[in-house]
């Protein structure tokens, strides 16, 4: 484009050279004349924005290099005040209709299943991140603070009761049910003595009755137990257990007994190093386990994530009023975002072009817009011609 806009000011330049070779181009010359005229004001205009037309110390030149902090500030202001703002971006989060677009997605056929694969290897890289020394320490530290203040057992009863009605405890339980199977069968013989003392410390009369290969098949039996329970989510068993639970959620909502035995015991809890020692292992192991179950591609964990990415979708598509809800959710995670993190832009795009130097900065800017501002040169040199037509023929008229 700057040779183009260069090569119409040198033919005007030519044409105005001609005209003294030729007589009678009065015309041609008042037109050749002013559009060279019009071509080098709008090319020291436009040069002049960007660098010192041919390096001469002109004042007001080489605005860009001169200003480009100024111009990041400016920018980053006007992005934030005019387009990020609240209205506008709620106004396009509505008008885009993300939730249904992402829905019909998440239904696409593997959508679902590649979703569920994405949140497991996050998920699983996220827990093996976690310090558990300080996981616990945290957890600890937090009950501390909060125990004297109210009762954990309506809270962890409310907890209970909503993961019992959404099924969240489900993948919890099929871990639960995993390892206790594979720890059964895997130290079979190390627990044979402790049940062998338990058995013994109930009278001569069960010692008696109850021998050694009983004991063996009851942890075999125990075993296969576990194993149809994980298999099948019918499981009459399995299913005692989910009502136990839902029976122990309404107990420490509503029972003050079983409230106040639940705190005294968080209580004990606490000031018991040995039981803290147990809740370290006790998370160390769940984090293992959750995070061996995440990494496997074909297990349970991760075919159930992906039916419940499924459920989601179809709840987004099908019922308004959750959609409903979770749009509004969105709107405040957006809003709020947006107001508190929206300056941030501006700072982003100050740094930014601050670590650029000036001779960057301008040519940055000249290859964005550069293109288009060299149609000013051209049409400074095309009006000039006319201006140029125009006056002439005025003072033909006038003279």
């Amino acid at each position: 484009m700057k040779a183009l806009a260069t090569g119409l000011l040198l033919l005007s330049a030519g044409v105005y050279a001609l005209t003294f070779q030729v007589s009678g181009l009065g015309y041609l010359r008042a037109a050749s004349e002013a559009a060279m005229v019009g071509g080098l004001a709008d090319w020291f205009a436009v040069t002049a924005l960007f660098r010192r037309p041919l390096g001469l110390p002109i004042p007001h030149t080489g605005l860009v290099p001169r200003k480009k902090d100024e111009i990041a500030l400016k920018l980053g202001e006007f992005v934030t005040g005019h387009f990020l703002t609240r209205e506008v971006v709620l106004e396009q989060l509505h008008e885009a209709q993300v939730l249904q677009r992402v829905a019909s997605f998440l239904r696409e056929p593997g959508v679902a299943d590649r979703v569920a694969r994405e949140v497991a290897f996050n998920a699983s890289a996220l827990l093996g991140s976690l310090d558990e020394d300080a996981v616990v320490a945290s957890v600890v530290e937090l009950v501390r603070r909060d125990v004297h203040r109210r009762s954990y057992a309506p809270v962890l009863g409310k907890a209970l009761a909503r993961a019992t009605e959404g099924g969240a405890h489900r993948p919890l339980l099929d871990v639960v049910l995993s390892r206790g199977k594979s720890y059964l069968r895997a130290h079979r013989e190390e627990l044979l003595p402790q049940l062998r003392s338990f058995v013994d410390d109930r009278g001569w009369l069960a010692a008696l009755l109850v021998s050694d290969r009983r004991l063996r098949n009851v942890l075999v039996d125990l075993a296969t137990l576990l194993e149809e329970m994980e298999r099948n989510p019918r499981h009459r068993v399995r299913l005692w257990l989910e009502g136990l639970l839902r029976d122990i959620a309404r107990s420490l909502q509503e029972d003050k007994h079983v409230a106040a035995r639940v705190d005294q015991a968080v209580l004990q809890l606490l000031q018991d190093q040995a039981a803290l020692d147990q809740l370290h292992e006790l998370v160390s192991d769940a984090l293992l386990s959750v995070r061996e179950s995440l990494k496997d591609v074909d297990g349970e964990l991760q075919h159930r994530l992906s039916a419940l990415v499924l459920q989601l979708a179809s709840r987004l598509s099908e019922d308004v009023e959750f959609r409903q809800r979770v749009e509004r959710l969105a709107e405040s995670v957006v809003g709020h975002a947006v107001d508190n993190y929206g300056d941030e832009l501006t700072g982003l795009i100050r740094t930014q072009v601050a670590r650029w130097d000036a001779s960057s900065a301008s040519r940055r800017i000249e290859l964005a817009v550069g293109r288009d501002l060299q149609f000013i040169r051209l049409n400074g040199t095309a009006v000039g011609a006319l201006a140029g037509l125009t006056i002439h023929a005025a003072t033909g008229l006038l003279s």
